[in-house]
């Protein structure tokens, strides 16, 4: 832990406010140590060199305004991150940041410093919340940790109302990416799902449930079948390798399935998402 003066003396440098819930962490739960990927870092790193470096400039992104789906196009700030600290090193260019100056204060926000995809907000309302959805997914048995950045917190029947109901794009796409690795998900989830899917209107977020019902098994797979008529090409292509990429080579590809892809192939007049279903076709005979 650190004490007052320690934190103090760091703000004072740096001419910053850190905010209430990470002193409350700092100064009665812990210093760096156990999180995400590497877990947390130290006070000494939180600073980086260049633009991560300068913590009291506004971070210019709010969060939830729309819901990232590339490269970071902020033109010449792309890779720029003032007004934040860095807690968390996830590997090669990848970082976790908590906002201090701006908009966003008090958000943790996943970044690359090379600009490869734009700025995510997680959904948690501060440090306290996405610190203790951690503990609850290592504890509960979440499948696969590497997407806790794009994931929330929530019981199945609040991540569900969420995904149907929710204002927010961005909500509604990390309700989808929890039900990725959700252990002991509900039997009826998988219709729920699809529910979800007809009635949702970014693709971005269509493209979410698809991964989500393709981690449900052979059922959920076999409901993909739904989005090959998809508006969205990509959403389309997705779809078809969802339904084949997890069916072993050594083993066919189930029937309704195959006709499935066999049937939009007849009709598909984008050249790209025939391509995808050409090969996936080939590629589980």
């Amino acid at each position: 832990m650190l004490t007052e003066t320690q934190i103090s003396d760091f703000e004072d440098a740096h001419g910053v406010r850190l905010p209430e819930e990470f002193r409350q962490f700092l100064t009665r739960i812990g210093h760096g140590g156990y999180g995400p990927t590497y877990g947390l870092l130290p006070m000494e790193r939180w600073v980086g060199r260049g633009d991560r470096g300068h913590p009291a400039e506004s971070f210019p992104i709010a969060p939830d305004d729309a819901v990232p789906t590339g490269p970071d196009d902020r033109g010449h700030l792309a890779g720029s991150f003032p007004g934040t600290i860095t807690v968390v090193y996830r590997g090669c260019s990848d970082f976790t940041l908590l906002v201090v100056t701006g908009p966003g204060r008090g958000r943790l926000v996943e970044v690359n410093a090379e600009g490869f995809f734009a700025p995510l907000f997680h959904a948690d309302s501060d440090f306290l919340s996405w610190y203790e959805r951690w503990l609850d997914f290592v504890l509960t048995g979440h499948r696969d940790l590497n997407w806790f950045a794009h994931q929330m917190a929530g019981s199945e029947d609040q991540l569900v109302a969420t995904l149907l109901d929710d204002e927010l794009p961005a909500r509604r796409r990390a309700a989808a990416y929890t039900f990725i690795t959700y252990p002991d998900p509900s039997a009826a989830l998988p219709e729920t799902l699809l529910r979800a899917l007809a009635a949702e209107t970014h693709p971005a977020v269509r493209e979410t449930i698809l991964r989500a019902l393709a981690a449900q098994g052979e059922h959920g797979r076999d409901l993909l079948i739904t989005a090959l008529s998809d508006p969205v090409a990509d959403v389309r292509s997705l779809a078809a390798v969802l339904m084949a990429a997890s069916t072993p080579q050594i083993r066919p590809l189930p029937t309704r399935r195959r006709e499935a892809l066999e049937r939009r192939l007849a009709h598909e007049t984008d050249d790209s998402v025939r391509e995808t279903i050409q090969r996936m076709l080939k590629h589980s005979t």
